[in-house]
């Protein structure tokens, strides 16, 4: 079928796809497969077509050419036993397949026998395109390496720009080392490893068999019997050189990580070699090295290499290397000794990472496998390392044929010469010093904190003190003014009440006698209340007793016959003197008014602790109220001493009443000043 016939018949699949009842058209040839896309195929499209067998992968893929491409089937149990060559006649469905859509054969009828069909010769980039995939193909190119599997060889192919390798689908066959470096041609089935995205992310070769490979050019038959060729001449311009053959290095040992690389040096230069080789050769042992010269980051190396001893070896010397000579790559893969200083050490499993300085450069020392003696010097400390330069990263820079190293590293393998101290770190390291700093900040911190705690605890112990020596004051002038009181009024009043008792016994005249009687009683008066005056400068019982207690003592005598009622709320506390003995006084007064002017027979007095900075004190009675909008009568100065006292404290003063109703006298100091 010519390309555009099967356009229009792919266009005319997509939009018959639309009608959800129309029947689904049968594809005949592998072009209308490879141009069905994956979501199509998944609709399981019939198909019929004729094609040649071209390779079998017993119950696992059965590939297949018509005169449009190539297709595969996917392995049933209802399927004949197919050959290459094979001409054949296919009835199955679509399915999405991983990277083309494939067929599930339902009835597949052998017609004749023949050979695979001629192989498209490709190259490695229409390979790796995918155009060519599942198809009969045949290559050309160098056998870089024979890889034994547990059921067969697998070749490692150089292909132009690239390198594949080539799979027999069957274990009847196993290759020697002769073939390596061979020049072969290969016919089979163009395939590769496929991601979840659909991607073809690594093409191979699938053959029947590894004798089925063609040798155009055999390898040497005494490989090791080519001529030696110096590390300096590797991938240099050679008008007569065999391109992708194999080589042969003489040089030392200087370091080596086996199963990955081994690094050699001949009289000029060192050279890294990679090889899948786990013989361990020691440092100073001669060796010959067989392998495919490449370029690695920024120097020839030699790839898939196989080692050879000879029986020779010498003393491993380093030269002492300059720094600049390091960063612009002139010592790669060479084994160098360089002085640097310690800046940072980092460890990762199995592996060492030392940040280096040397001058102004900067630059990774990689220790490879140390051995659990292995000493790692620390941060700030002067060391020589022994090892190799690698240069792991290159620049070409514009308009420029030269390519250039732009960072390097040093591998050292773990052996206890790798690193020699040449001087320690100074005692004061930035560590020491950081921890120095710290330590001396967390010292400030607790010394602020200390002093700023101590000058609270002073602010606290002055303010006890101020209030016990207020309190020790106080007592002390009100015991003064008390013994003044007594000494003086009182006892003068003692006196007049002696004289007016003897005055009265000696009066005739009725009159005369009733007015002595009368002062009398006024001087007894006011000797009760002198004496009761001197009582409450000398009461202390705040000093002994809660507030609430003190209080019940106080108005014990005027409440005698009566309810009387005290609740605390929160948690009771010692107030400063001065505060206790006003709020005392007040509940004593408020008490006795309620009783003389109210004639209550209930009193409920509250004391509230709950506010931290506030006391609250609350006197409420049943007795018979007043109008506190009147004028208060003359001689009545309960109420008036009571906001007096609660003024000079800085408290509020409230009073609640009605003529019949309830009395309440509430106030309200600050505890936290004083």
């Amino acid at each position: 079928m010519r390309p555009l016939p099967s356009l229009l018949f792919l266009l005319a699949c997509l939009f018959t796809s639309q009608a959800q009842d129309a029947p689904l058209p049968t594809l005949t040839t592998a072009r209308d497969l490879r141009n069905l896309p994956a979501t199509e195929a998944a609709r399981h499209y019939p198909l019929h077509l004729r094609a040649v067998v071209t390779l079998v992968e017993p119950e696992r893929t059965i590939f297949l050419r018509d005169d449009t491409g190539a297709a595969f089937i996917r392995w049933g149990k209802g399927l004949p036993d197919l050959r290459a060559g094979q001409q054949i006649d296919i009835e199955g469905e679509t399915y999405p397949g991983l990277y083309l859509t494939g067929i599930v054969g339902k009835k597949v009828t052998v017609l004749s026998e023949g050979e695979p069909p001629a192989p498209h010769h490709i190259t490695y980039e229409q390979l790796a395109s995918g155009q060519f995939h599942y198809d009969w193909v045949e290559v050309r190119g160098i056998v870089r390496s024979v890889t034994q599997s547990e059921k067969y060889s697998v070749l490692k192919l150089a292909l132009g720009n690239g390198s594949l390798d080539v799979y027999p689908v069957t274990d009847d066959s196993t290759v020697d080392d002769h073939l390596i470096d061979a020049v072969v041609r290969v016919s089979g089935i163009a395939a590769g490893y496929i991601n979840d995205r659909r991607q073809l992310v690594a093409p191979h070769l699938r053959v029947r068999s590894l004798t089925d490979v063609t040798v155009l050019e055999p390898a040497p038959d005494e490989p090791f019997a080519i001529e030696t060729t110096p590390a300096t001449q590797l991938l240099r311009f050679a008008p007569n050189g065999r391109a992708g053959h194999r080589v042969k290095v003489r040089g030392v040992v200087t370091q080596q990580q086996p199963g990955s690389a081994i690094y050699l040096r001949d009289d000029v230069q060192g050279l890294r070699v990679r090889t899948t080789s786990t013989e361990t050769f020691s440092p100073g042992e001669i060796v010959e090295a067989l392998g495919f010269p490449i370029i690695g980051t920024l120097s020839a190396e030699l790839d898939d290499a196989v080692l050879r001893r000879t029986g020779e070896d010498v003393v491993v010397s380093t030269t002492p290397a300059p720094i600049k000579d390091l960063a612009a790559g002139r010592l790669d893969a060479d084994f160098i000794e360089v002085e640097a200083g310690v800046r940072d050490v980092i460890r990762d499993g199995d592996r060492t990472r030392l940040t280096m300085q040397a001058g102004d450069f900067i630059f990774p020392a990689i220790v490879l496998s140390p051995s659990p003696s292995y000493e790692i010097p620390a941060i700030g400390t002067q060391v020589k390392l022994r090892g190799i330069c690698h240069v792991i990263e290159a620049t070409q820079p514009t308009r420029s044929f030269s390519t250039r190293a732009r960072a390097f590293e040093i591998l050292l393998d773990g052996s206890p010469f790798d690193i020699a101290i040449v001087r320690h770190p100074p005692w004061w390291t930035t560590r020491r010093l950081a921890v120095a700093a710290g330590t001396l900040l967390g010292v400030a911190v607790l010394a602020f904190a200390w002093a700023a705690l101590l000058r609270r605890q002073v602010r606290r112990q002055t303010a006890l003190i101020r209030s016990q020596v207020e309190a020790v004051t106080i007592a002390d002038e009100r015991q003064r003014i008390a013994r003044e009181f007594h000494d003086t009024l009182e006892q003068e009043l003692v006196g007049v009440s002696l004289r007016l008792d003897a005055a009265a016994t000696r009066a005739d005249e009725s009159k005369l006698r009733d007015l002595l009687t009368g002062a009398q009683r006024l001087v007894q008066q006011l000797q009760v209340g002198a004496r009761s005056f001197v009582w409450n400068l000398r009461d202390s019982s705040l000093t002994t007793q809660p507030l609430a207690e003190a209080i019940r003592s106080a108005v014990a005598n005027i409440t005698a016959g009566r309810q009387l009622e005290i609740l605390s709320l929160g948690e009771a506390r010692r107030l400063p003197e001065l505060i206790g003995h006003e709020l005392l006084r007040v509940a004593q007064e408020a008490t006795a008014n309620a009783v003389k002017h109210g004639s209550a027979q209930r009193i409920a007095i509250l004391l509230d602790f709950t506010a931290v900075a506030r006391m609250r004190l609350a006197i409420e009675d049943d007795g018979a109220g007043f109008d506190i909008t009147a004028t208060v009568p003359a001689g009545h100065f309960g109420l008036i001493g009571i906001r007096e006292r609660v003024e000079k404290l800085g408290g509020e003063f409230r009073l609640r009443s009605e003529p019949g109703k309830s009395t309440t006298v509430e106030v309200t100091v600050p505890v936290a000043a004083h």
